[in-house]
C-alpha cells in the first residue's frame, strides 16, 4: 500500500507530541524530582526531546520520564546514571515517526 501521510503530516505528528511534553520526572538519590525539558526539537519525521541536569544535580539520576500536559507518563528511559557535580548531564529521548502500512477494509451491507 502506498503512503498516505504527507511529510508534512508526519513533521505535525512529531510536533504535537513534542509540544505535548510538560516536564520530565525522575529520581535523585531515590527521591523523586522534576525537571523541564531543556530543548525539543522537530524536523520532518524525527523527534529529540533533551532533558539537562546542571550542577546543581548531583549523585545517582534513574527513571527519567517524559510527562504531558494530561500528567501521563508517555516515555521513559531505565537506564541510570551517576552525575558528578562537575559535569553536566543530558538524557535525549529521540524518536522517529514512522507510517506503517496496513490493510484497508471496505464494508458493505
Amino acid at each position: 500500500m502506498p503512503k498516505t501521510i504527507t511529510s508534512v503530516g508526519l513533521e505535525k505528528i512529531g510536533r504535537r507530541f513534542a509540544d505535548s511534553i510538560d516536564h520530565a520526572a525522575y529520581t535523585l538519590n531515590g527521591a523523586p524530582k522534576t525537571v523541564e525539558p531543556f530543548r525539543k526539537l522537530v524536523t520532518a519525521d524525527t523527534v529529540k526531546i533533551y532533558i539537562y541536569f546542571d550542577d546543581t544535580v548531583t549523585g545517582n539520576v534513574a527513571n527519567v520520564q517524559l510527562v504531558d500536559t494530561d500528567g501521563d507518563i508517555v516515555a521513559q528511559s531505565d537506564r541510570e546514571f551517576e552525575k558528578p557535580p562537575s559535569k553536566g548531564l543530558y538524557v535525549a529521548f529521540k524518536y522517529t515517526i514512522i507510517e506503517k502500512e496496513t490493510e484497508v477494509q471496505i464494508e458493505s451491507e
